[in-house]
C-alpha cells in the first residue's frame, strides 16, 4: 500500500518543512527552508514522493473537493446545510474570498511544490537508477494532475517546474494552454517510464498516465491523441469492467479490475488524515424525522448536496446504476418514534404533501435522496466523519466514454458509439438490455448524460461541463437554483489572498 503509517507521519513532517508554494502567500510567516537532509538519501526521496501523493486527499473525498466539482451543476444542487450555497445559485456572495477555493488553490500548489522539490533534488541522490526514474515519472504525473485541477477551476495559473525557496510575491499567470502542453509532456514521461502494474497498490501506473493523457488531449483538442491513449489503455492494459455496476462500489471489492487510479485512505483513524467524508455530504437530514443516525442508512447527515430532478429522471427503467447510485428509502430504526401499525425495520412512509404518502422519500432541501457510492459501514460510529473508503479517481468505464467522445470529435461515430454502448450494456439489469444508441444519436449531450449516469457524484461534473462548453446551458436548464449563472462563472475567482499579497499586479478573472 502506498498510503502507509510511515507515509502519513512523513507527510506531516515533510509538508511542515516545505511549507506551501509561493502561491500560498497566506502561509508566508510559517515558511521554513527545506532541510536538505530530508532529501539526502533514497529514503528521504521516497518519503518526499509519498508527500506528493498525500495531497490528493485534500481534493478527493474532501468537502471542498466535492463542492467545487458537484455543486451548481446540472445534476446536483445544494441541500439544507452548509455555507457555500452561493456556489449553487451563483449569487454575488460567490466572490474571491471563498475559503474553499483558497483551500483547493493552496492544496494544489503544496502538491506541486513538493513534486518540484523531489525533482530538483533526486539527481543528486545516490540510489537505484530504475527507482529514481520511477519516482520522477510518478511525481511528474501528479504535478500534471494538480495543474489539471488548477487550470480547470481557475484558468491561467502560476506555473513552476522548480522548488520554491522562500516567499515569492511577484509571480505571474501562465496561459492554461501553455500549462496543458507542459502537463502533456509530464504525463507522456510517466507513460514511457511506468509499467502496467505495481507491487504497491495505489501508485501511478502506465494505465493511469494513459487515462490522464487522454483527458489532457481532449483539452488540447488533440482528439486523435485522446482516442489513441484511451484505446491503448482499453486494449492493452490489464483492466476490465466489473461484471456489474454494483461490484465496482462493493466496499469489500475496492481494489478491483476497473480501478485505474485511486486515492487511498487507511482503516486507521490515526493515520487517515481528514478521511474520505463522501458518505456524509450527500446524506440528508433523515434524523430530523424520527429516525436515529445509522451507519447502514447514511450515518452522519451533512445535507450538502441534493440530486436534481433531472439527475433522478435521467435513468432508464432497467438501469442498475439507479439503485446503486441513489438511496431513496429509509427504514424505521427507533421504536419510540415508529408510528402505530409499523415496526422497526419497516420502510418509512413519508408524507409527500397533504394527503399524499409514499415509501419513496421526498426530494426537498431537508429530506432529499442520498448518494450511496461513498457509503462506509466500517466507521466505529455514525458520528465519525473520517471515512476509510478509497476514492476512485479514474475508472475504466470513464476511459470508454473518453474514447467515445474523442472518436466522435473525429467524426468516427460508429466506432465511438460502440464504446458508449459497452458502458450501457454493463449497466443493464440481468436478462434485460438498455436501448443501444445509434451513431446518429452520438453527440456531446448524449455523452454528458451517460457520464452523469455512470460517474455522478465522483468529483468530475463541474470540470467536465466546463471542458465541453456546456456548464452555462445545462446548469441553467436543469438546476433550478442556477438561473443566475453568467458567462464568467466558467472560471472560479482567483483567491483574494493571492491578489492582496502579491507585490505585482496579479490579474483577477473577469467578472469577480
Amino acid at each position: 500500500m502506498i498510503i502507509s503509517n510511515k507515509l502519513n507521519i512523513w507527510t506531516v513532517l515533510l509538508l511542515g518543512a516545505l511549507g506551501f508554494s509561493s502561491c500560498s502567500l497566506d502561509e508566508k510567516d510559517l515558511y521554513k527552508p527545506v532541510p536538505e537532509a530530508i532529501f539526502s538519501n533514497a529514503t528521504g526521496i521516497g518519503n518526499g514522493v509519498s508527500g506528493v501523493y498525500s495531497t490528493l486527499r485534500q481534493l478527493y473525498g474532501s468537502e471542498p473537493g466535492f463542492t467545487v466539482t458537484e455543486m451548481g451543476t446540472d445534476i446536483f444542487q445544494h441541500g439544507k446545510d452548509g455555507s457555500f450555497k452561493f456556489m449553487d445559485d451563483y449569487s454575488t456572495a460567490f466572490n474571491p474570498n471563498n475559503s474553499y477555493l483558497s483551500r483547493i488553490w493552496n492544496s494544489c500548489y503544496a502538491g506541486i511544490n513538493t513534486a518540484n522539490t523531489v525533482l530538483d533534488k533526486i539527481d543528486g541522490v545516490a540510489m537505484d537508477e530504475a527507482l529514481k526514474t520511477r519516482y520522477k515519472a510518478e511525481v511528474r504525473f501528479l504535478r500534471a494532475h494538480y495543474y489539471y485541477w488548477l487550470t480547470m477551476q481557475f484558468g491561467d495559473a502560476v506555473y513552476s517546474e522548480h522548488e520554491t525557496k522562500g516567499v515569492v510575491t511577484n509571480a505571474g499567470r501562465t496561459s492554461k494552454d501553455t500549462i496543458w502542453k507542459r502537463m502533456q509532456e509530464d504525463t507522456k514521461f510517466a507513460i514511457d517510464n511506468l509499467g502496467w502494474t505495481t507491487t504497491d497498490y495505489g501508485r501511478v501506473t502506465k494505465g493511469a498516465a494513459l487515462h490522464q493523457l487522454a483527458k489532457i488531449d481532449l483539452l488540447l483538442k488533440d482528439y486523435k491523441g485522446a482516442s489513441d491513449a484511451a484505446l491503448e489503455l482499453i486494449n492493452n492494459g490489464p483492466y476490465k469492467l466489473q461484471s456489474t455496476y454494483a461490484a465496482v462500489f462493493d466496499y469489500a471489492n475496492q481494489q478491483n479490475s476497473e480501478i485505474v487510479f485511486a486515492t487511498q485512505y487507511l482503516n486507521n483513524a490515526l493515520y487517515n488524515g481528514p478521511g474520505n467524508g463522501g458518505h456524509a455530504f450527500f446524506t440528508p437530514a433523515y434524523d430530523q424525522f424520527g429516525l436515529t443516525r445509522d451507519l447502514n442508512q447514511g450515518g452522519r447527515p451533512y445535507t450538502r448536496f441534493r440530486p436534481t430532478v433531472f439527475f433522478r429522471e435521467l435513468f432508464e427503467p432497467n438501469d442498475t446504476r439507479f439503485d446503486v447510485t441513489f438511496r431513496y428509502t429509509w427504514f424505521y430504526n427507533n421504536a419510540a418514534t415508529t408510528p402505530p401499525g409499523k415496526k422497526v425495520g419497516d420502510t418509512v412512509v413519508w408524507t409527500i404533501s397533504p394527503g399524499l404518502t409514499s415509501t419513496i422519500a421526498p426530494n426537498t432541501d431537508n429530506m432529499h435522496w442520498a448518494i450511496k457510492k461513498h457509503d462506509d459501514p466500517t466507521r466505529s460510529s455514525p458520528q465519525d466523519l473520517s471515512g476509510f473508503r478509497d476514492f476512485f479517481v479514474y475508472r475504466l468505464s470513464e476511459t470508454y466514454l473518453i474514447a467515445a467522445e474523442a472518436l466522435m470529435m473525429q467524426q468516427e461515430y460508429e466506432e465511438g458509439v460502440k464504446w458508449l454502448n459497452k458502458v450501457r450494456d454493463r449497466a443493464a439489469k440481468p436478462g434485460t438490455t438498455l436501448p443501444q444508441l445509434t451513431a446518429a444519436q452520438l453527440n456531446i449531450d448524449a455523452i454528458l448524460d451517460e457520464r452523469a449516469r455512470e460517474l455522478g457524484g465522483e468529483e468530475d461534473r463541474w470540470m467536465e461541463l466546463v471542458r465541453t462548453g456546456k456548464l452555462l446551458e445545462r446548469a441553467a436548464k436543469y438546476n433550478p437554483n442556477a438561473k443566475n449563472i453568467q458567462p464568467h462563472h466558467v472560471l472560479r475567482p482567483i483567491p483574494q489572498e493571492q491578489i492582496d499579497l502579491s507585490t505585482n499586479k496579479f490579474e483577477q478573472n473577469d467578472g469577480y
